[in-house]
């Protein structure tokens, strides 16, 4: 196990300091290690929301970051935004990358990369030689003796192109997030957590960044789309809050992989953000169709798991079939898995995922056409990331057009 002590800088009502612990797995690659946040005092100042209940200040801000760098567009976020630091000034020991690609014909893909250091932090200014990629196919894919291509590659950041953000986030309301502490007013804490965060971070909406609201419990059966209308969007979060049955999870992903997935990728970063405390329950929807919607819209996922601690393990995913079908989500499509135990940790995580997705970079592959199998053949992308001298990969994979 390793530790972390960083400072924060953003002001106002975050903590001042935080530490991260990581632990080392043999079932885990350098870098890809689960970690987890405690937050020293300063961070359970109280709000009351708009509903007259109050709340920890925590559990008020930790959702509502979850996106709000990711809203911060080109032109920038206010000082007061939380802007993510990243590590300029600072030492990177160790890379972390993931992302999620689509074919858009036999010789090119596009999709959607994250790049960040051994404390989560987005690593800025990588250009396209910073990156490589090669394609593998043949009785070999997964070794050495697979035939393999070398593509071209051409990288921008969406703090340069100015892409906006669009995000459809998936909010659990099956029975099991209405158990456990209520606060005042008789409002479960979990759910309200969940949507006192969302409204906070309607509200810091720029221009043009679009979000979407997916509520499901035994199926998905409330849908407010894509919209930059942040009252609207409001008022959806406070409608229809009930309980639901059981868990649609997998059918509220692949709807928000299909709506967020027909927004345009040349404006706009593209991801799902799932919120759950359980496994899916509903057998309508497979995982294995998540993962061809992801392969087919280029859309990344992030999961998030509001799990009690008897649920969690380290490494993530040992001790629960919920948990380990999350982790897999995530990685899978090109996303990152969090496990949110309490509002401190809420805070450090959703800001880390924000800042993740406001420094994506939008990645185009060219392949040799002379080179590739006939359609219909299974195939593998490697992309190796190189930075200061540290190096990462990580390896997809789609079915040729």
């Amino acid at each position: 196990m390793s530790g972390l002590t960083a400072a924060w800088t953003s002001g106002g009502n975050l903590p001042s300091v935080l530490s991260m612990k990581c632990y080392h797995s043999p079932g885990y690659a350098k870098g890809d290690e689960p970690c987890e946040w405690d937050v020293f005092p300063g961070a359970s100042l109280s709000l009351t929301s708009n509903k007259g209940v109050s709340m920890p200040r925590a559990f008020h801000r930790g959702i509502a970051v979850v996106l709000l760098l990711g809203f911060c567009s080109v032109s920038g976020c206010k000082k007061n935004d939380l802007s993510p630091t990243g590590p300029t000034g600072g030492t990177v020991t160790d890379l972390k990358a993931n992302g999620a690609f689509a074919p858009v014909s036999r010789t090119e893909i596009q999709g959607t990369v994250f790049v960040f250091d051994q404390s989560g932090n987005p690593i800025r200014g990588l250009v396209t030689g910073n990156f490589s990629a090669s394609l593998r196919f043949g009785p070999g894919i997964s070794k050495t003796t697979s035939d393999t291509v070398k593509g071209t590659v051409s990288v921008e950041s969406a703090e340069v192109s100015g892409d906006k953000v669009a995000v459809a986030m998936t909010l659990d309301y099956s029975n099991s997030m209405f158990a456990g502490d209520t606060v005042a007013g008789g409002r479960f804490r979990r759910v309200m957590a969940m949507e006192e965060g969302v409204k906070a971070l309607v509200n810091v909406m720029h221009a043009g960044d679009l979000a979407e609201i997916i509520k499901f419990g035994t199926s998905v059966d409330f849908v407010f789309p894509f919209t930059s209308d942040k009252t609207m969007l409001s008022h959806a979060v406070d409608s229809s809050t009930e309980a639901r049955g059981s868990t649609a999870l997998f059918s509220s992903i692949y709807r928000g992989l299909m709506d967020a997935g027909a927004q345009p990728a040349s404006s706009f970063s593209r991801a799902v953000v799932a919120f759950t405390d359980g496994m899916d329950r509903s057998n309508t929807i497979t995982s294995s169709q998540v993962y061809a919607m992801s392969r087919q819209t280029g859309v990344p996922v992030y999961t998030i798991g509001l799990l009690d601690s008897l649920w969690h393990s380290t490494p993530p995913g040992l001790a629960n079939e919920g948990e380990r079908d999350l982790v897999e989500i995530a990685d899978t499509t090109g996303g990152f898995y969090y496990y949110a135990p309490g509002p401190a940790q809420l805070e450090q995580i959703y800001a880390k995922i924000g800042g993740q997705l406001s420094s994506a970079m939008q990645m185009t592959i060219l392949w040799p056409g002379g080179s590739l199998p006939p359609s219909g053949t299974q195939v593998q992308v490697v992309i190796t990331v190189n930075y200061t001298g540290l190096a990462t990969n990580f390896v997809k994979q789609y079915t040729m057009p």
